[in-house]
């Protein structure tokens, strides 16, 4: 006979078995579908649906092939952008001058000068070279300008006294020492100058030009200040050579008295 202390036995809910990936087990929570997932077996094996997940696309494809052709990479931006500062025109082009508006051109040709210095030739610039002679004046120049800024390399009036000669390593090339006066606010120096042309017949040309503008230049009647410079150089030369003649006489009177 039962005791009424003993126990019952409470009905237990039985557990779900586990899902094992794979299995023939269906189950009814896979993504969101009441279909078996990779079952085998018994199940029914069904494909898996990549467009169930994706979101639907409110663009039909004739709408976005017009799209495509409407876009052009390579047009041109026409729009218009106002600038933060605006510059005002000082001069036009037709007023504008360069200073050689009253002078003739005697030579030109486009050409490479160089400067000797820290003894090297160094490239001074490239560009269009003329031998000017003013109208008035009738005075001669050599004016150089560098390409597409035309910056001035070289200006200075041509002397009668210049000696323009060979380079030694170019037919090409003709060399001189003048008073360049192209460096802007600095003082005009004396300068080793090297001019290389295209050609060694236009070097001559430039050679035969300018021999003939220090023609030119020598014919031309001095100014009182040219008067009084080249007075003072004439001076200058005579005192140097008594100098050299009483150097001379003292010399030759010391080898007497040695004798």
């Amino acid at each position: 006979m039962a005791s009424d202390d003993s126990k019952t036995e409470e009905p237990t809910e039985a557990k779900p078995a586990p899902v094992v990936f794979g299995s023939g087990a269906s189950t009814n929570h896979v993504f969101g579908s009441s279909s078996s997932f990779g079952t085998t077996g018994g199940g029914t094996a069904t494909t898996f649906n990549p467009s169930a997940f994706a979101s639907s696309s409110t663009t039909k494809p004739e709408e976005a092939a017009e799209e495509g052709e409407d876009e052009d990479v390579e047009r041109e931006c026409t729009k218009e952008f106002t600038p933060v500062v605006k510059l005002e025109i000082i001069e036009s082009s037709e007023t504008k001058t360069t200073g050689e508006e009253n002078e003739n051109i005697l030579f030109e040709a486009k050409t490479k000068a160089y400067r000797f210095l820290e003894g090297e030739w160094k490239e001074r610039g490239l560009g269009p070279m003329k031998i000017l002679e003013h109208k008035a004046t009738k005075k001669c120049r050599l004016l150089m300008r560098r390409d597409k800024t035309l910056k001035i390399c070289a200006n200075f009036y041509i002397d009668p006294e210049t000696k323009v000669t060979t380079h030694a390593g170019s037919e090409k090339a003709r060399v001189f020492t003048t008073m360049d006066c192209s460096d802007g606010d600095e003082a005009p120096a004396l300068q080793n100058m090297c001019i290389k042309f295209g050609s060694e017949e236009k070097a001559q040309l430039f050679q035969d030009k300018f021999e003939e503008a220090q023609k030119i230049m020598a014919s031309l009647p001095k100014t009182e200040e040219e008067g009084e410079k080249e007075e003072k150089e004439q001076e200058g030369k005579e005192k140097a050579e008594d100098l050299a003649d009483d150097l001379a006489e003292k010399l030759s009177a010391a080898k007497k008295d040695e004798d």
